[in-house]
């Protein structure tokens, strides 16, 4: 016997108006936008990382300075070893200035605030140290900077703004920090509002694999008070 609607029954049938309304949430537009440097770019030779001290730089890694106002600080990955004019320079943005730029109108610029470009003159396993930075922060007014040095430890530097032959230039601390193997980015969480002391975060980029068998990629953090302490005289 086929089930089905007995006698003097119907099927009921749901009308498209008695279904109940689908929910549906405002969609979220994502703003997009694309800053570029305003400066030419260079004519010189870049492919093996060459850096030169005029023209647009080459933005190789960011990070944010929050222990006063809100700051980009960007910098350029170099080696000199391959020729170029420069070891690389860093400069910082207010983030007030760059909000500005994306939410503006087309043309609207964001200006460096501070620029410069990196101590010279010290040497590290039989090159130049001030090259190959992968990255750089800015905290109470000191910058440090890590240093790669290819499948061995790196180094972590630090450097002040000094008036030099009246310019204001960044000055390299004689001390290097031994860091990890493959050095990147570095980002200062300062712990106000938590309760938490500063501390200097970072990562190192090479996996384990024949050319370095020690290597990790990992996370890792430094008290900042410990580091200070470590570039004290």
């Amino acid at each position: 016997m086929r089930n089905g609607p007995q006698p003097g029954q119907q099927r009921r049938r749901q009308r498209p108006d008695a279904r109940r309304p689908r929910q549906r949430r405002p969609r979220q537009k994502a703003r997009v936008a694309t800053l570029k440097f305003t400066a030419s770019r260079t004519t010189g030779d870049t492919s093996g990382n060459q850096c030169y001290a005029t023209a647009r730089p080459k933005a190789s890694y960011i990070s944010l300075d929050r222990t006063g106002t809100d700051h980009l600080v960007l910098g350029e990955y170099c080696n000199t070893n391959n020729g170029g004019t420069s070891p690389g320079r860093v400069g910082t943005y207010p983030m007030t200035a760059l909000t500005a730029a994306v939410e503006g109108a087309p043309g609207t610029t964001a200006n460096a605030d501070a620029a410069y470009g990196l101590p010279t003159g010290a040497t590290f396993n039989g090159e130049a140290l001030w090259h190959k930075i992968q990255g750089a922060m800015r905290y109470e007014g000191r910058w440090y900077f890590h240093r790669s040095n290819g499948y061995d430890n790196g180094r972590l530097l630090q450097a002040t703004p000094t008036v030099v032959d009246g310019t204001t230039q960044l000055v390299g601390n004689a001390k290097a920090l031994q860091s990890s193997f493959g050095p990147e980015d570095l980002y200062l969480a300062h712990g106000r509002g938590d309760g938490f002391a500063p501390q200097l975060w970072s990562l190192s980029e090479h996996a384990p694999s024949s050319k370095c068998s020690a290597c990790k990629r990992e996370l890792y953090s430094y008290n900042m008070s410990e580091v200070i302490g470590d570039f004290a005289p």
